[in-house]
Formats: structure tokens, C-alpha cells, sequence
């Protein structure tokens, strides 16, 4: 079926990143007991007084940035930061976890997200889709696993998470189908978001008295 769709822009906040204790998560999945994920990552988060942040689904640790506060932000960088020798940050700074999500709006639920190694700098994958071949398969890059999408004259199909390379397949299965004008005009929405994030971080490492804010901003953001 056609899946009307929205997208998202986030970052992952990761539990243990924010809190000394060693809490103990749950012994099911997250699909089991999404409730008891949530209560052990508010738990972690807000010893470093985050529990303000609120993530896309309950159980998730993906965070739509638009809905982080300046408070909440630099406690993010200064944690980014803590470990990184600012004189090099070039040599020791990486891309904040995250990237785009989409999300069902029939459902509310979320059917595409960022995996293990996915970035903010992944934005320039999704944004090759508008200039892709028509009907050919190809990869996109959302950390491990990823998915594989086929852009056609009016829709953009995408696969299931996989590890295997497309050569390895004879046969892709469609399991979503997106209008294509709907999903190439929220990619450039997605765009505008990221680049004001980029400002965002900058504004606030200055406020901060980090030196060579916009240059770490960049990074972090993949804008380098």
C-alpha cells in the first residue's frame, strides 16, 4: 500500500552516556516492554538532568531535535565534548548519533530509523535519492543494518533492514512505498532542520566559551 508518511529529525541519547549509576535495564526487548525502557532511560537521563527530553515512541532513545531546548542542548555537547582534546577536535570528534526517521501517520508508528553507526551526516544519503536512477535498486546508508530503496516516476519504494550487499540479492522485496514529491520535499524540509541545528550548536558552544564553535558545529552535524 501507499504509507503516507512524516519525517523526523533526531539525535540519539544514549542511557548509560548520561548517568554514573549502573542501572539495570530490562531483561526483555524493547518491543516486549517498551514502558520499563523508558522508565530505565528517564532514570539514567536525568541524572544529568535531561528527563525533560522526550523521545519520538516510548521505549526509544532517538530524540527529534527541534524538540530539545538550549538547556538540554548543552548538556548534550558538554557530554559530546568531555572526553575530546579541543586543540585537535578534528582528529577526535565525530558526527552525533541519529538521523532521519520516518513515521506512519496512519499509525503513528515508526517505520524507518537510523541503525547501529548512523549519523547526522547521513542526511546527504537520503538527499541522493531525488537524483537516483528510475527503477533500480539502490543502497542507503543509515548505519548497520540499512535499507535499499527504488525511486519510480510517482513513488519511492524501500526495503526491509538487511545486512547483505546488493549484489548478494536477486530478488528485493518492496516493503514500503512512499509518494515520491512527498518524500523528496520533507528531505529538503529535513535539510533546513539540520542546518539550523548547525547554527543552534554553534550559538551555544559560543555561549559556552568553547573555541572553535562553528568549526565543531560543522563536525558534529556533518556539515564538514
Amino acid at each position: 500500500r501507499l504509507t503516507m508518511i512524516k519525517l523526523l529529525y533526531t539525535i540519539e541519547v544514549e542511557p548509560y552516556d548520561y548517568t554514573e549509576n549502573e542501572y539495570k535495564s530490562p531483561r526483555t526487548s524493547k518491543i516486549e516492554t517498551p514502558e520499563a525502557w523508558a522508565g530505565f532511560w528517564y532514570e539514567c537521563i536525568s541524572d544529568s538532568n535531561l528527563q525533560n527530553l522526550k523521545p519520538i515512541e516510548t521505549g526509544s532513545y532517538f530524540v527529534e531535535i527541534s524538540k530539545i531546548g538550549d538547556a538540554e542542548l548543552k548538556i548534550i555537547l558538554q557530554n559530546q565534548l568531555k572526553e575530546i582534546d579541543l586543540s585537535d577536535f578534528e582528529e577526535y570528534l565525530v558526527q552525533l548519533c541519529g538521523g532521519v526517521v520516518i513515521i506512519d501517520t496512519d499509525t503513528d508508528k515508526v517505520i524507518i530509523e537510523p541503525s547501529c553507526c548512523g549519523d547526522m551526516s547521513d542526511i546527504k544519503n537520503w538527499e541522493s535519492i531525488e537524483f537516483s536512477e528510475l527503477n533500480k535498486w539502490n543502497h542507503l546508508w543509515i548505519g548497520h543494518p540499512w535499507v535499499f530503496y527504488k525511486k519510480t516516476e510517482e513513488h519511492i519504494s524501500f526495503s526491509d533492514y538487511t545486512d547483505y550487499n546488493l549484489e548478494e540479492f536477486k530478488n528485493i522485496s518492496e516493503i514500503y512505498r512512499f509518494p515520491e514529491q512527498e518524500l523528496i520535499s520533507q528531505i529538503k524540509e529535513i535539510r533546513k532542520n539540520h542546518d539550523n541545528f548547525d547554527t543552534r550548536i554553534k550559538r551555544n558552544l559560543i555561549e559556552m566559551g568553547i573555541d572553535n564553535a562553528e568549526g565543531i558545529a560543522k563536525l558534529m552535524t556533518g556539515n564538514d
